[in-house]
């Protein structure tokens, strides 16, 4: 399983805030979410990832960097997760800029309309920039090339949903899968051999 996702959310980020205002996480918790199985490396694993920084979490569901990596290993994986997760922030920040539809919850959108939305606003998104090529755009980025955005302003917060919830036992066992710290260090150390292994020419280390 490639890297490809990233995640942002609204206010703090502190382990209550992230599955309190997610509806990601919520559905995870509560057992309405499929299984996503895959596996790298020899291990299986039965839940997706998202790409993050330093500040979040080192939870099962999260990959991060790797600050200050030693090795080239560590390093390539480093710059591979940092521009994967750049890419998409820059690109999620623009359209969410442009397009209020992208900006707020998924409510109640299958798979296929949301795919169809964003295909939609990515589409609008390069007809307009081709025809406003040459304009000077407002977008702002800081030093680091991430992409300066309110998200405060963005939508209303999402709460855990309490119907239809499983039996409490299963509730906090699927909490506790979620916060495995032994799961997502293995996650990471099977990511980084598997990127070093099958795609050693994606990125310079220099």
């Amino acid at each position: 399983m490639d890297m490809a996702c990233t995640l942002c959310m609204l206010g703090s980020r502190n382990d209550k805030n992230v599955l309190q205002r997610s509806s990601i996480f919520a559905r995870l918790t509560e057992g309405g979410s499929p299984q996503d199985n895959y596996n790298i490396n020899g291990h299986d694993y039965s839940m997706g990832y998202y790409l993050a920084d330093g500040i979040y979490p080192s939870w099962a569901t999260f990959v991060k960097t790797i600050p200050e990596p030693q090795g080239n290993k560590n390093k390539y994986f480093a710059k591979a997760q940092e521009a994967c997760r750049k890419d998409v922030e820059r690109a999620f920040g623009v359209l969410q800029s442009r397009f209020a539809i992208v900006r707020g919850p998924a409510r109640l959108w299958d798979e296929e309309t949301l795919h169809n939305i964003m295909m939609a606003c990515i589409i609008m998104h390069n007809m307009i920039v081709e025809d406003e090529r040459e304009e000077q755009y407002d977008y702002k980025f800081d030093d680091m090339g991430q992409y300066v955005c309110n998200y405060e302003d963005m939508g209303e917060r999402v709460s855990v949903s309490h119907n239809d919830a499983p039996e409490l036992d299963a509730f906090i066992q699927n909490y506790k899968k979620i916060k495995n710290k032994e799961t997502h260090a293995q996650l990471k150390a099977d990511l980084i051999e598997h990127l070093w292994q099958n795609h050693p020419d994606l990125y310079s280390i220099e």
